[in-house]
């Protein structure tokens, strides 16, 4: 099976265990490519993710677990973007860079509740609110695209 077969397959099955219907899935698809076009941005193959550990990692005794607290899932169009992000804003000198395919990074969101949003990032210059310019897709949202029950997931 092809590698985009198994990122779609996995995304379906993501779909289906948060209560979503499966066949939703190239129609949603269908949708963020056509959004990120009409902004004016490439229809990617490929969006690059990165992990930070270390520096990022909080030492407070009352700052909840990392699994618990309300995160983000930062995507960008391309590595070199990715790259100069992290290291104009100190997130990490080398990130570590994970390639993967909107389908995967769809399912990753939908697959753990404490993913409150997908932001996709055009550019690597921060804003005011401290992410690069791009389109920010909340958990609700794209719940909703899935016709998903989002009191349920």
């Amino acid at each position: 099976m092809a590698a985009t077969q198994v990122d779609l397959a996995i995304l379906a099955t993501a779909v289906r265990q948060a209560g979503g219907e499966p066949a939703q899935v190239a129609h949603v698809l269908a949708l963020f490519h056509q959004r990120l076009i009409a902004d004016g941005q490439p229809s990617p193959q490929t969006l690059y993710v990165y992990r930070t550990t270390g520096a990022a990692a909080s030492s407070e005794p009352s700052a909840p677990a990392p699994s618990a607290r309300p995160r983000l899932l930062l995507a960008f169009l391309s590595a070199d973007a990715a790259v100069s992000f992290a290291q104009r804003t100190g997130l990490a000198r080398v990130p570590r860079l994970l390639p993967l395919s909107l389908a995967r990074v769809l399912a990753i969101v939908l697959q753990q509740p404490a993913m409150r949003a997908l932001h996709i990032a055009y550019d690597d210059v921060p804003a005011a609110n401290g992410l690069p310019s791009g389109w920010h897709v909340s958990r609700a949202e794209m719940l909703a695209l899935f016709a998903i029950d989002s009191g349920v997931v």
